[in-house]
């Protein structure tokens, strides 16, 4: 007893980290994982072999049966060629009419008909002569078969297996199937052809064999060729959206007749099995959710677990709570009071152990804090206030627009006339930009400071410049954000401005469009290529950033955003060869007059119309 009361009394020279790993790692993780792993591995591990031995005896057994036909049809392609009755049938005269001629189509006829009523799978046997003779066995036929005659007809006798096709039959409309192309030769003269054989399957027949019990209830099965493409294929593949070709290539890449294979989200074990005799290979897919299934009962099992590991969980709070949980709660609450405010806030030291170290160091931290927020915080604060008065006092927009009008009427008195308007245009760019620091302004408001603007730099251009400016009077009160229309202007001026011509033109038009307002501002400068259109529009839908020199349409498509919510804002048009088109769209919601409510198409897409300075 007394060893073990000394090994305990070691725990209290351990840090709550140590302690808190030990309990954990004894009581709840070492058997979680061990008995967990244990039982999810060796069952996991015993269900997946079964199931793949299961699966595979399956597969085995349905390309035996495969096999089995195709041999089956090989072996009469192969008794036809060699067949004396049907060469010399073959090697007749087509005009000639003789009881030998009749009984040498009897006996072929006769076989022909053996194999069909004696195989419920074969739908019709045609043998085309190349001197004119030819007959037909089962339902009567046509479509175009062209593309595996031609195959045939290069193998020079050797087999070509067709993929499933529809072709129309006389009995039945439309039919799939899959055949076999063969060209007969002169058994005696192997060089010299005699005819073309064709012996189709029942497309359906073949896929009832391929799928068996498991395949039909739990997956898909397919028939490929040598090229990995589909001969054919389940029901229930046709819709499973699966690449059979990336299993094969998978398996084939690991030297394997099966793996896991990966499809999105989804798991499959696909298998594949080679048919003997032909190019062709069965792949199977199961999913993944079927072996799943069957571990019902060890999931049960690991619940039951896992509960009374919960239970040993649950034990071992109940001890943590006086040690650990209690002291971190309490130092939770006190520092929800300092983020609220309260720098009063501290937690009470009992012990010297790590949580005890940082209550201690907790206090100190409150301390210093309010310490700082006293002193420092507070004096920057008070110096922050005074340079802010010392700035408002330096600038004062209406000394600013009073002497600017004494300019402007003293140049008048001096009879300096344009200098005037040119210093009234200034004043009121000036006016229109400060708005008495208000963000909103009027749709009036706006034209007439894109107006003073566009005066502004018309006198420093000349003729080189000409623009319009037009807007429905019922429109004048509409409230919008503060300088969306002149970051456009200014874009057309220093970006598509052509300094060498004097047709430069720009062109603001704002009318009502249904419920909407449309603000289009149009020029025929420099434009932009069709890569800068379509990444700009990109970047508009995302909300992203991409070019400095683009910035003005994105901080104006986000203000109209923000101030009238998703679904208005800027767009660009197609404006046809150069030039930029850019449209604003924002809500109609203001009083107008029912005179004039009615909604107006884009009356603007000529170019051309228009060009004259002013409003």
């Amino acid at each position: 007893m007394r060893p073990m009361l000394g090994k305990l009394r070691l725990f209290r020279h351990f840090g709550l980290k140590q302690i808190a790993i030990l309990i954990f790692l004894l009581l709840v993780i070492l058997p979680t994982l061990g008995v967990g792993i244990m039982v999810q591995y060796k069952y996991t591990a015993i269900l997946k072999n079964q199931f793949v031995d299961s699966t595979t005896r399956n597969l085995n057994a349905v390309v035996n049966q495969l096999e089995e036909q195709v041999s089956t049809m090989e072996d009469i392609a192969d008794y036809m060629n060699f067949s004396p009755d049907l060469n010399a049938y073959l090697q007749s005269d087509p005009n000639e009419y003789s009881d030998r001629i009749d009984n040498l189509h009897e006996s072929v006829e006769g076989l022909l008909t053996f194999h069909i009523f004696s195989k419920s799978y074969i739908r019709s046997i045609t043998i085309d002569g190349f001197n004119g003779r030819k007959m037909e066995m089962g339902e009567p036929v046509h479509g175009d078969e062209s593309r595996w005659l031609s195959e045939a007809a290069a193998r020079r006798g050797g087999i070509v297996w067709s993929e499933g096709y529809t072709i129309n039959s006389d009995w039945n409309g439309q039919i799939k199937v899959v055949s076999l192309f063969r060209v007969l030769n002169r058994y005696k003269h192997v060089n010299e052809p005699l005819a073309n054989l064709v012996i189709r399957l029942d497309e359906e027949s073949i896929v009832r064999l391929l799928e068996n019990d498991q395949f039909r209830k739990d997956g898909y099965v397919y028939l490929l060729d040598s090229q990995g493409k589909r001969v054919l294929e389940s029901d229930n593949a046709k819709e499973s959206g699966l690449e059979p070709g990336e299993m094969l290539a998978q398996m084939k890449e690991e030297r394997a007749t099966n793996t896991l294979y990966r499809s999105g989200t989804s798991s499959y074990y696909a298998f594949y099995h080679k048919v003997e005799g032909t190019d062709w290979q069965v792949v199977t897919a199961i999913p993944d959710s079927v072996i799943k299934e069957q571990t019902t009962g060890v999931r049960m099992v690991t619940t039951a677990v896992l509960l009374g590991i919960l239970l040993l969980v649950v034990t071992a709070l109940a001890g943590f709570q006086s040690m650990i949980i209690g002291p971190i709660v309490r130092l939770k609450n006190e520092t929800t009071r300092v983020i609220m405010g309260d720098f009063t806030a501290r937690v009470p030291i009992h012990s010297k152990n790590e949580i005890s170290d940082l209550n201690r160091k907790f206090n100190a931290m409150v301390d210093t804090i309010q310490e700082l927020i006293d002193h420092k915080y507070k004096m920057e604060i008070r110096q922050r206030e005074s340079e802010l008065k010392l700035l408002q006092s330096q600038m004062d927009p209406h000394f600013l627009y009073n002497t600017l009008d004494t300019i402007r009427w003293t140049a008048r008195l001096e009879k300096a006339e344009r200098a005037s308007h040119l210093i009234e245009m200034l004043s009121r760019f000036f006016r229109s930009s400060l708005n008495n620091g208000q963000y909103e302004t009027t749709l009036l408001q706006e034209m007439h400071f894109v107006q003073s603007y566009l005066s502004l730099h018309a006198v420093r251009l000349g003729k080189r410049l000409h623009y319009s400016l037009f807007m429905e009077y019922t429109l004048e009160k509409v409230q919008v954000p503060k300088t969306i229309i002149q970051p456009l202007v200014e874009n057309f001026l220093i970006h598509g401005f052509r300094a060498k011509t004097s047709d430069n033109w720009i062109k603001v038009n704002i009318f009502r469009a249904g419920p909407e307002i449309w603000v289009d501002v149009r020029d025929n400068g420099i434009g932009m290529t069709p890569e800068q259109i379509y990444r700009i529009k990109a970047d508009l839908e995302d909300g992203k950033r991409n070019e400095e020199s683009f910035g003005a349409l994105h901080n104006i498509h986000d203000r109209l955003v923000i101030f009238f919510g998703p679904g208005y804002g800027l767009e660009l048009m197609n404006g046809g060869a150069g030039g930029v088109w850019v449209r604003l769209r924002i809500p109609y919601d203001v009083p107008h007059d029912e005179s004039h409510d009615e909604s107006h198409d884009d009356p603007h897409d000529d170019p051309n119309g228009g060009e004259h300075n002013g409003v």
